[in-house]
């Protein structure tokens, strides 16, 4: 039975590989893929969050995917989506570092992951339900908010709804000091409920720089390398 089961995960992880095809891949089963690739910076002070896009259903920012010399796909230089159009795994490469380095700082990692549901809401509600880190207009085509906002550990404590739509702040902290330079490497499974590019889908990082009071922590500067294969609905 133990087997069984593994096998049966193993056959669901191959399976998936196979349609979205290895990191070198041109195409999914016959049909062509575009490969995206993007660099985003940032500075985030003390008591203060920012969210960023990592696969995000716009169409309008998606664009035309292009030719690039050394790539046998179309290639795109940002983390939007179109209609139709599946993801299933996005690659992060994130690195933080003080730019006060006799301070310390303490920062947290979250998520956020909206449908159609709750990605048209209405904007009463995104400020309810994300602290307006997330946008979206009348077509359904979604985003982040540009800069940093006020937002602190205490604000996302006291705000059970702002924790049940941001997820997982409480659990991810890393500490900086001396200047230690914080770097995360990871390939993510996109939810479920973003895998299929529609209205209202986007899956995003948080990022929150909260210090303890008593050691006035620094700015931190951010630096987010994201990779994703997009399989258009229609070809290219």
């Amino acid at each position: 039975m133990p087997y069984r089961r593994f096998s049966s995960r193993r056959r669901r992880s191959y399976g998936n590989q196979r349609r979205q095809g290895g990191t070198g891949a041109t195409f999914s089963g016959s049909q062509n893929i575009i490969r995206h690739a993007n660099t985003v910076s940032a500075t985030i002070q003390s008591g203060y969050t920012q969210a960023f896009n990592l696969v995000t259903y716009n169409p309008t920012n998606h664009g035309t995917p292009v030719s690039s010399d050394g790539s046998s796909a179309k290639v795109l230089t940002n983390n939007f989506t179109d209609e139709g159009s599946r993801v299933d795994y996005v690659t992060m490469q994130l690195t933080i570092k003080q730019t006060d380095t006799t301070k310390n700082n303490t920062c947290y990692l979250g998520l956020i992951s909206t449908s159609f549901n709750t990605g048209r809401l209405n904007t009463a509600l995104m400020t309810t339900n994300f602290n307006d880190f997330v946008t979206s207009n009348a077509a359904g085509e979604m985003g982040v908010a540009a800069t940093e906002k006020s937002y602190n550990l205490n604000t996302y404590s006291l705000n059970d709804i702002q924790q049940h739509n941001i997820r997982g702040l409480l659990k991810r902290q890393m500490q900086l000091y001396s200047g230690r330079v914080i770097t995360a490497n990871s390939t993510i499974p996109i939810p479920r409920r973003n895998r299929r590019s529609q209205e209202g889908s986007l899956f995003a990082l948080v990022i929150m720089n909260d210090s303890e009071s008593a050691t006035a922590g620094s700015n931190v500067e951010i630096r987010l390398d994201t990779f994703f294969k997009e399989i258009p609905s229609n070809s290219l």
